[in-house]
């Protein structure tokens, strides 16, 4: 059945559920594409809804379409609306369309029944799947890989009567690696199941009115789906694997029903107008982001004509407002300019073309939208990132070419126009008290690229000079001598100033009236009186007075023995003595071959000293890093199954091609872990990662330098084992710190008594998470990559299914461990005899309703753990507590 490969509008927008988009489909693939499976969707909704019956099912099984067939006026009034559809375009007439479309529906049958005779005695599930994916060209059953895998899928949702049953299935069935074929058949019948109302609403477990399933679609299609909300982590696998962009077809299919949705004419929600705004506002929220408007030019026209139903007055002229008036509503000036970008290229917007042009020119001439994305963005690479966006986005807009020009030039030096104004430096002095600091931010906008060295750079080069002399700047810097934090900031400040001076300087002069129009009106004041625009004489180059050097910590000398610290510790030490704290250079822990040796550089500023740690699959050094002057921790990815190094060579060599390709697969692994850890940094109990990298043929993670031990070690200085209350304690942070993991759709996979610190000041740490872990087991034996007793049955299984409830499962290990100093049993011993000592055994005294908590997290069948971290510390919380 036909549907939209691009969006096109055949009729007035109707109700959702009702056919008023269906472009032609010219292939029998175009016919069981995504967009044609939409439409199917809506054409048979309520035979589908009663079946719990997915488009891809019904198109790849023969008895079904059979019994939709003998339903002849169903069938017939289903393809009567679509070929009235197709028949509003251009060219087109409803009678050739109609038997068109009679012809498709004859096809899909054909083969279907073709199918069912090729797949007749074979076995379903995995092993079929698997047998498919195996065959050679023209070898499947019918011969046709991708419709086989696609029959193959549909077989084994055909005992599954709920939506929830299905998308449990479809879960169950999803490759942990990437296996594109499968990957995809898997991702379109999901699409089809987010795609339904009725599956939204069976999912969700409620009746969510109007546009409210549009709001949790887009927190499942944006990762940042709760897990808790939706029981067993269905949605929150989901989630994570949207994070991760392994479903772009379901993707697309959850656009297109909120696009569809947004220009039907039912209100969102059931309430007042102020709720249909609220949930407007949440969902262009959602899909409008600096980095873009999600779903484009399609997306920005159902944006607007939901917006323009808001208006008492219609047609052309509510349109024309409502672009004006969305675009208004953004206080963020990129998020602007993205939807204006891409309004301008929809067909109903061409007549109002100079409106958007005038609506362009207003966000850039509007100087607070300037200062917001100027001041209140932390990182001036992420506005430089933004901004570069934004400039590309009107480059590819639909307006004329001499509009896209100039606003697009004037874009691109709207933060250079702002700094020469001089408001940037008064509103620093104004939310930035601290001299250091503001010298700091302009020094970074100076160095960003943001500003022209023919425009604001002299301008903030001079006043970095002018402040650097002032004695209140020098007497604030000498006050700060016992901080550390004021200490780093001064030798970000240095860093950034040795950039300035290595950075060429033109005499500002007037901009081109092309690049730079209107130069002495180019913003609009946002206060009482606009100022002036500053002009300064070019300074060609920053020398910091004697007197503020001499107060701050002197910049380190290449090589940590050069400057008087232990290569191996980082310990103060005479060049040629012994280290009298770890004994280097007569004792080295490192070794030569295996560890990089101590002084190596990293990155050009990392140090590299003594090994804190060895794995399977990496070592973890000390480190020192030379621009903040800091010890570090750097873990190196070293599975020392697949690669070797060469005696004094920094390089690693995989063993050999196979073991390259498990290697590469780690990297990217352990690469995923850095920017996931990066991502956590908001988390306390989590390790904090400063940096990531890849050098050496391998990657690096800098870690924050944690001063304390392991639990596995306060576990032996407290006689062996500690009790039930106290384990609770130190782990109830760690417990609580994972559910907001599992919240982000991750998961830890490695956790273990000695993957857990605690800190001398009293924290907890969460170490390593098991991404690279795992890579690095797919060419060694599983029970040496894995940690036995604390790895759950699921991990020794390639198409285990994994989930929150594998860290529930070593959690309660590691509270086993805790409480009786002794690990439980491996999970590949007790497929045989599944027994788990009980805590008595290993002299532990705790309430029996504890004690049945904790053994049930350790239950080989992970349906019968506790469902989230949250259920598990609330239950052992209850049962020590005696409630």
């Amino acid at each position: 059945m036909p549907a939209s490969r691009t969006p096109a509008s055949a009729g007035a927008p109707g109700p959702a559920g009702t056919l008023d988009e269906a472009v032609l489909c010219q292939t029998l693939a175009d016919h069981h594409g995504g967009p044609a499976r939409m439409v199917i969707g809506i054409a048979l909704r309520q035979h589908l809804d009663g079946l719990a019956l997915t488009p891809t099912e019904l198109i790849h099984n023969a008895r079904h379409l059979k019994a939709l067939q003998a339903k002849t006026s169903l069938m017939e009034a289903a393809l009567g609306k679509v070929a009235t559809v197709q028949a509003r375009l251009p060219g087109q007439e409803a009678k050739a369309r109609r038997r068109a479309l009679d012809n498709a529906v004859s096809e899909t049958s054909a083969k279907a029944r073709a199918a069912q005779v090729a797949f007749t005695g074979l076995a379903r599930g995995r092993t079929l799947i698997e047998s498919i994916l195996r065959s050679a060209p023209g070898k499947s059953p019918t011969g046709d890989v991708a419709f086989d895998l696609r029959v193959a899928v549909c077989l084994e949702l055909e005992d599954c009567r709920t939506w929830a049953a299905k998308l449990d299935a479809l879960i169950q069935l999803f490759p942990a690696e990437r296996e594109d074929a499968l990957s995809a058949a898997l991702d379109e019948v999901i699409g089809d199941v987010l795609a339904s109302p009725a599956a939204t609403q069976d999912l969700l477990g409620s009746t969510p009115a109007g546009g409210s399933p549009l709001v949790a679609l887009c927190d499942l299609l944006f990762g940042r789906v709760p897990v808790e909300a939706f029981g067993p982590n269905r949605l929150g696998v989901l989630n994570g694997l949207f994070r991760q962009g392994r479903l772009p077809a379901a993707r697309a299919m959850v656009l297109e029903r909120i696009r569809r949705h947004l220009r039907a004419p039912q209100t969102l929600g059931r309430g007042t107008a102020e709720q249909e705004a609220d949930l407007l506002r949440t969902l262009t929220g959602h899909l409008l982001t600096p980095a873009g408007l999600t779903g484009g030019a399609a997306m920005a026209d159902a944006l607007t004509v939901r917006y323009s139903r808001r208006l008492e007055q219609g047609g052309a002229s509510a349109y024309r407002r409502s672009i004006v008036g969305l675009s208004e509503t953004q206080p963020d000036l990129i998020c602007r300019i993205h939807y204006l970008a891409a309004v301008s290229a929809v067909a109903a917007a061409e007549r109002h073309l100079g409106e958007i042009v005038d609506a362009l020119d207003a966000a850039l001439k509007n100087e607070l939208l300037v200062e917001n994305m100027v001041l209140q963005t932390p990182d001036t690479a992420l506005v430089r990132q933004s901004l570069t966006g934004a400039v590309k986005a009107i480059r590819g807009s639909g307006l004329r070419e001499d509009d896209r020009e100039r606003i697009a030039a004037r874009a691109a030096s709207v933060v250079d126009e702002f700094a020469r104004r001089g408001r940037l430096i008064q509103r620093l002095r104004q939310i930035e008290p601290l001299p250091r600091r503001r010298t700091i931010r302009l020094a970074e906008l100076a160095c960003s690229g943001l500003v022209g060295d023919d425009g604001a750079l002299s301008i903030l080069r001079q006043h970095i000079l002018d402040t650097a002399r002032q004695p209140q700047f020098q007497a604030e810097l000498a006050a700060a001598q016992g901080d550390d934090i004021a200490q780093a900031e001064v030798r970000r400040l240095y860093e950034l100033l040795d950039r300035l001076r290595q950075m060429p300087l033109t005499p500002a002069k007037a901009p081109p009236q092309a690049i730079r129009p209107e130069p002495a009106s180019t913003f609009e004041p946002c206060g009482a009186t606009a100022l002036p625009t500053v002009l300064a004489p070019p300074v060609r180059s920053i020398a910091l007075p004697m007197s503020m050097a001499a107060v701050t910590v002197p910049m380190p000398v290449a090589g940590a023995a050069a400057s008087g610290l232990c290569p191996g510790c980082f310990a103060p030490k005479a060049p040629r003595e012994v280290c009298r704290d770890c004994g280097y250079p007569v004792r080295v822990q490192n070794r030569n071959g295996i560890h990089l040796l101590p002084g190596t550089r990293l990155l050009g500023r990392y140090l590299v000293g003594r090994v804190l740690g060895q794995g399977g699959f990496g070592a973890t050094y000390l480190g020192w890093d030379e621009r903040l002057q800091i010890k570090v921790a750097v873990k190196e990815f070293y599975p020392a199954n697949l690669v070797s190094r060469a005696a004094g060579s920094p390089g690693v060599v995989p063993f050999s091609d196979e073991h390259a390709q498990s290697f590469s697969a780690g990297l990217t692994k352990f690469l995923e872990e850095a920017r996931m850890l990066a991502r956590l940094r908001e988390v306390k109990e989590i390790v904090s990662v400063q940096d990531f990298f890849e050098e050496n043929e391998t990657a690096y993670i800098v870690m924050e330098l944690l001063d304390g031990r392991t639990l596995k070690r306060h576990v032996a200085e407290s006689g062996g084992r500690i009790d039930a209350r106290k384990a609770l304690t130190l782990l109830s942070p760690i417990m609580k710190a994972l559910q907001f993991v599992h919240d982000q759709g991750m998961i830890h996979r490695d956790i273990s008594p000695d993957n857990i610190f605690l800190t001398s000041g009293g924290e907890r740490k969460l170490l390593d998470f098991g991404a690279a872990r795992q890579a690095a087991g797919k060419s060694a034996d599983l029970t040496v990559i894995l940690k036995p007793g604390y790895a759950p049955p699921e991990q020794y299984a390639p198409d285990g299914k994994q989930g929150p409830w594998t860290d529930v499962y070593a959690l309660c290990a590691t509270a086993y461990y805790a409480l009786t100093g002794k690990t439980p049993p491996d999970a590949t011993s007790r497929f045989m005899s599944d027994r788990v000592p009980r805590l008595a055994d290993g002299g532990a005294t705790v309430p029996p309703g504890f004690e049945k908590v904790l053994l049930s997290g350790l239950s080989m069948r992970w349906q019968e753990r506790p469902r989230s971290m949250r259920d598990l510390l609330v239950a052992l919380n209850g049962a020590l507590n005696g409630a």
